[in-house]
């Protein structure tokens, strides 16, 4: 598989879905290149392992805790991504996403180049709510952020 853009989180507790908001534009467009796979990844847990052991690439969104201001986004790639960026799981039976990248590197499958466009949540603990007006306005920038990152990968596949 190419690459695969991956938005996560739950669309039922405000902020906390921001990545599938994202998924939701990406698949709107006609002008992705091709190749490109997109998924609403919810809170999926582990079940999103076989996506990411294929993927060559995986660009990932999510709304994740930094410590910044409400609609800061951030942007890590590969080595920089912490092996716990936040993500809290809503149950005790759920994974993070962190666990679904540690399990494809123990098995060997794990996408050549990772990135992720974090966006700092306002509020998660909205049972029922959309996002707030400061993470709606964030998409755009994330969106642009992310698929200046699908071109980037697309030129450098041409190159090679």
């Amino acid at each position: 598989m190419g690459t695969v853009v991956l938005g996560i989180g739950n669309r039922l507790w405000a902020d906390e879905g921001f990545g599938p908001a994202v998924v939701d534009r990406l698949q709107a467009r006609a002008d992705l290149p091709a190749g490109v796979e997109v998924l609403d990844g919810g809170t999926l847990g582990l079940y999103l392992l076989p996506h990411v052991q294929a993927a060559r690439r995986l660009l990932v969104f999510d709304a994740v805790d930094f410590g910044h201001a409400p609609g800061h986004v951030v942007v890590l790639r590969d080595g920089e991504i912490p092996a716990f960026f936040g993500q809290r799981p809503l149950s005790l039976h759920q994974t993070g996403f962190t666990d679904v990248l540690a399990a494809a590197q123990l098995t060997g499958e794990s996408p050549e180049a990772i990135t992720l466009v974090g966006v700092q949540p306002e509020r998660i603990d909205d049972w029922g709510g959309g996002l707030t007006d400061t993470m709606a306005a964030a998409l755009p920038r994330a969106i642009d952020i992310g698929l200046a990152e699908l071109a980037a990968w697309q030129a450098e596949g041409d190159r090679q």
